[in-house]
């Protein structure tokens, strides 16, 4: 092999090798690049509430948590707070789950008569909703057994309202039978008010594209 031909070889190679090299280069920043650009992220906005006793408040938590609290309330009454979630990544995102937490502050007396139903929300369209009495979400704190709910866009917003229903109080009539209290008794009715409070908390993962 002349000396020309084995030069023009070994600049053949140099150049093979070093578009392959720039090629992986550039593979590698276009994936960091992607990397920091691409921020997964649901955060908490705000909320609204309807009371048909007592009082609502929401307090702001970690991440994608809030505390809900219901204050007095009365039965035969039903009260609700909706709580708003914004996608203020730079990607979609999947959303995987809506739980309650540490649900409290109810009287063991009163446990069967309080009722929470949580649901999800977007454009208007109910993507889950779970019920159940309030002592129960201690066990059963998920309100979904599946995989991804629903996938919210960036700037896309979610709903959760928790909707909470203290039935009438019933009693026990002479005969067994439980019976509405009677409101026609001269007797003053003991006054009862029961207290709940627990955290929601939206569980969510990048946007798997299936």
């Amino acid at each position: 092999m002349s000396k020309v031909k084995l030069v023009v070889l070994i600049i053949a190679i140099l150049l093979l090798l070093t578009g392959v090299a720039y090629a992986r280069w550039t593979e590698q920043i276009n994936i960091m690049i992607l990397t920091k650009t691409a921020e997964t992220e649901l955060s908490y906005v705000d909320y609204t509430s309807r009371t048909g006793s007592g009082k609502a408040s929401v307090v702001k938590g970690e991440k994608t948590q809030a505390t809900v609290s219901f204050t007095e309330l009365e039965p035969g009454t039903s009260s609700s707070v909706t709580l708003r979630f914004k996608n203020t990544g730079t990607i979609p995102i999947d959303i995987d789950d809506i739980k309650v937490l540490y649900i409290s502050g109810y009287s063991n007396e009163h446990k069967q008569d309080i009722t929470l139903t949580v649901t999800g929300y977007a454009n208007e369209k109910r993507f889950v909703q779970q019920d159940d009495r309030v002592f129960h979400w201690k066990t059963n704190n998920s309100s979904s057994n599946r995989g991804a709910l629903y996938e919210l866009p960036v700037n896309g917003v979610i709903d959760v309202i928790c909707d909470i229903e203290f039935d009438d109080i019933r009693t026990i009539d002479n005969y067994g039978q439980s019976k509405k209290e009677d409101s026609n008794q001269p007797t003053e009715p003991p006054v009862i008010k029961e207290n709940v409070s627990f955290i929601i908390e939206v569980a969510y993962s990048r946007f798997n594209k299936r």
